[in-house]
């Protein structure tokens, strides 16, 4: 594997299995629906990030990383009110 994937494998690793499982664990443990939703969207968007990377897009890693922390951003808020 080249520096890219290695890179776009440690992106699904822990942005998208330990970030967002632990907030989507957390909102089910606490019967969240829109904290899950949020979460669920974050870790699809996520998951496509490492594509980005290895297709070498970066406008299209800015955006889906930008969508991604706003959907987290919405799931901690929607835990927090």
């Amino acid at each position: 594997m080249d520096r890219y994937e290695t890179f776009a494998t440690w992106i699904f690793i822990v942005f998208g299995a330990l970030i967002v499982a632990g907030l989507m664990a957390f909102s089910i443990a606490t019967d969240d629906k829109p904290a899950f939703l949020f979460a669920l969207g974050s870790g699809c968007s996520a998951f496509f990030l490492g594509f980005a990377v290895i297709f070498d897009q970066p406008r299209l890693y800015g955006l889906i990383l930008f969508l991604s922390v706003a959907l987290i951003a919405g799931s901690i808020t929607a835990i927090v009110t």
